[in-house]
């Protein structure tokens, strides 16, 4: 199991966005993937932070490879993303 932490910045407003982050997380449940938080920054709401547990960072790709249009329709700005990785 590994904990990552994503930040990226969004195109629509958070509302928006986190409508549509939580209606696929049935399917990244699914995927061995486990949202622990998500919020904006205090000063920019389209600058996002999400925590999140899975089963290893290729599960955490596949998912991406698998879903990276619906997490862009979403607004999610797939390039902006940066991704930290921790284990215990």
């Amino acid at each position: 199991m590994v904990t990552a932490i994503l930040k990226f910045e969004i195109r629509n407003t958070f509302a928006e966005w986190e409508q549509a982050f939580y209606s696929h997380q049935p399917i990244a449940r699914a995927a061995g993937m486990f949202e622990i938080y998500h919020g904006h920054a205090p000063d920019d709401e389209k600058k996002v932070c999400v925590v999140l547990n899975a089963l290893s960072p290729e599960h955490m790709q596949k998912f991406i490879e698998a879903n990276g249009a619906k997490m862009a329709d979403s607004g999610h700005i797939l390039e902006t993303t940066v991704s930290e990785i921790y284990v215990n």
